[in-house]
């Protein structure tokens, strides 16, 4: 594979906001395994290829083109643009979940604080 055709496939990814983790697991690789595909350093097989642009939406021919409309056709559609939003949200769901743990802890403790105020007046 050329590296051109393997940095079209990083910047389809990078578009589409995906992870080169998310598309590791989507195609069972490790993400070691992955980051050589866009390196252009592991051949790929026509099955891989198909692999690839089926999670990325696009069509295999588009990998291949060095067209610019590979980002505007099919593209432009809002649930294409917002697809992603379910990926990123579980990347950040511990860290979320933590904060909200956090401001919850906060705002007991300034309620009590409230309390004990209202009660010395």
């Amino acid at each position: 594979m050329s590296i051109e055709t393997a940095l079209r496939i990083k910047k389809i990814r990078e578009y589409r906001n995906y992870t080169q983790q998310y598309m590791a697991d989507s195609l069972e690789l490790s993400q070691n395994a992955y980051c050589k595909i866009e390196n252009g350093t592991t051949k790929l097989t026509i099955d891989r290829l198909d692999a690839i642009a089926s999670i990325l939406d696009v069509p295999v021919e588009s990998i291949f083109s060095s067209d610019k409309q590979t980002f505007n056709i099919q593209n432009n559609n809002i649930d294409r643009l917002y697809g992603n939003i379910e990926n990123l949200y579980e990347a950040n769901k511990e860290l979320l979940e933590k904060q909200i743990t956090l401001l919850q802890q906060q705002n007991e403790h300034l309620l009590k604080t409230i309390d004990a105020l209202a009660n010395k007046a």
